[in-house]
């Protein structure tokens, strides 16, 4: 059994749940609206009330909690606080006043939570599959091509901001029929990389509450999914645009706040349909506390979710390099190089699975830069990385990807939280990196690694090569010298000719 509280921009919930053989089984669900959203959206802050108010409701799930004989209480937030100018006072005022400890979530490790559950509900044959998640304050896009992740995106706008900002132009203008596409498009038009996911042949949207769209469509979900045709779905949406929000709530006989999301949605998915080929869309109601659950219940999810994360963290590097004109080849065989050696260390210096993502995703864009600035392509590559939008990365692992690949770069990052023990991790990964780079100086693939060991004071990389390594060898010396000091090991060449002789570079 296990719960869990996530703090949206428009309500509190809680669902309760256990795994009941072969799935899981809610056991309550409780809700209460909160302004969270609409607050943060316009002050940008959250007021002294609506903290009030939100401890109130946090105090009483946490007794609902106890009476299930729960004591671990995971509670998370997303999109508004993360917003929120105030949100290290309001965080110190829940803990001391509730004694429950609020997470912040990343957009992109939300996005990754939602998209396995996601994944889990969708039965697809198709090779091209977009994922829609439509948020309060974001929606994230997920392409999965061949069963494996391939792009991942989120666009600064969702369900809540969408209705805020229609509501608000409703105030000096009656002509707000067309705002909504115009103002998602404005968003969807920015970016290749969310151009680039339209070309899927089928669309997944999912969304915490879906009930007044499912009325609106006149369906019902049976096993969690719907599949309505998208030109039907239009068809609603060109019927709609032109109704006022009164006019909604009278016809489909819904409250005001539900109405407002309702034509926000179906906006949404108007904009998305019109620029792909999918012929029908396929929805679940699917909220982050039903996804966190089936993470903490379901048996071999966490570890099936941490493996999706790391082969999509990867998959969306190699997309950035790819669209920053890296050396593709070159990065790959860097990024192999660099595994091998880690494994060596691993033990001794008591790396974990983070760590050798991470490095992995410095490998394979350590050389981004040279695309926007080729007179300071650290700076440049730096700032890339430390920004980039990589599938289930949190910012602040993204920003000590950035360090491992130019590790003075925390000079400038100080104040952002950073822990000693993260400087001296991105030195010694970046020593890892700047070896396994030297064996493909020349970027021409010369060398085939053959073996790594390591003994007490020294680790020996054996490669085979029927080419001239001349600046291999000599690149391997002076990167060797900072491997060294960081780890007080010394790397040793081994290579193998096509004579069959052995040369030893130290």
């Amino acid at each position: 059994m296990a719960a869990v509280i996530d703090i949206n921009s428009s309500v509190v919930r809680m669902n309760i749940a256990q795994w009941d053989t072969e799935k899981i089984v809610v056991l309550d669900r409780l809700e209460k609206p909160v302004q969270l959203g609409k607050e943060v959206f316009s002050t940008g802050y959250v007021s002294f009330d609506t903290l009030g108010s939100l401890l109130n409701i946090l105090n009483g799930f946490r007794e609902k909690a106890f009476e299930y004989g729960i004591s671990s209480l995971p509670v998370i937030a997303s999109t508004a606080f993360r917003e929120a100018s105030n949100q290290a006072y309001i965080l110190d005022h829940i803990l001391r006043r509730t004694k429950l400890d609020v997470e912040v979530l990343d957009d992109t490790e939300v996005s990754a939570i939602l998209f396995d559950a996601m994944k889990n509900h969708a039965s697809t044959p198709e090779r091209d599959v977009l994922f829609v998640y439509g948020g309060t304050g974001t929606t994230d896009f997920h392409l999965i091509k061949n069963e494996k992740s391939a792009l991942a995106h989120s666009i600064q706008t969702g369900l809540l901001k969408i209705a805020e900002m229609l509501r608000e132009a409703s105030d000096f203008s009656s002509h707000t029929e067309s705002m909504a596409e115009e103002y998602i498009y404005s968003f969807l038009n920015r970016e290749n990389r969310i151009k680039d996911m339209f070309h899927a042949s089928k669309v997944f949207f999912s969304a915490a509450n879906l009930q007044p769209l499912y009325k609106l469509l006149g369906v019902s979900a049976q096993d969690g999914v719907v599949s309505v045709k998208s030109a039907a779905l239009l068809q609603v949406y060109d019927d709609c645009r032109s109704y006022s929000n009164e006019q909604l709530c009278n016809l489909y006989q819904m409250p005001a706040h539900q109405s407002e999301m309702l034509y926000s949605t179906i906006a949404l998915l108007a904009a998305i349909l019109r620029r792909t080929k999918a012929k029908r869309l396929y929805c679940a109601q699917l909220s982050l506390a039903d996804a966190l659950l089936d993470i903490l219940l379901r048996p071999g999810a966490r570890r099936s979710h941490n493996s999706g994360l790391r082969s999509g963290a990867l998959s969306s590097a190699v997309d950035l390099a790819k669209r920053y004109r890296c050396d593709i080849a070159h990065c790959l065989m860097v990024t192999e190089t660099a595994e091998r050696v880690l494994s060596k260390l691993k033990g001794p210096f008591g790396f974990s699975k983070r760590h050798e993502t991470l490095l992995q995703i410095a490998c394979i864009l350590h050389e981004c830069g040279y695309f926007i600035n080729s007179e300071n392509t650290q700076q440049a590559t730096f700032d890339l990385v430390k920004n980039a939008h990589i599938y289930g990365l949190r910012r602040q692992d993204a920003l000590l990807a950035a360090n491992i690949i130019v590790p003075n770069g925390f000079a400038d990052t100080r104040n952002t939280g950073q822990l000693d023990e993260d400087i001296l991790l991105a030195s010694k990964m970046n020593a890892i990196l700047q070896l396994a780079d030297s064996l493909d100086a020349s970027r021409k693939q010369k060398a085939t690694l053959r073996e790594v060991s390591l003994s007490d004071d020294s680790l020996v990389i054996s490669v085979r090569t029927d080419e001239d390594i001349t600046l291999e060898t000599w690149m391997f010396r002076q990167s060797a010298l900072l491997l060294r000091e960081s780890f007080g090991i010394s790397p040793e060449l081994k290579v193998r000719s096509r004579y069959g002789l052995e040369e030893s570079e130290q």
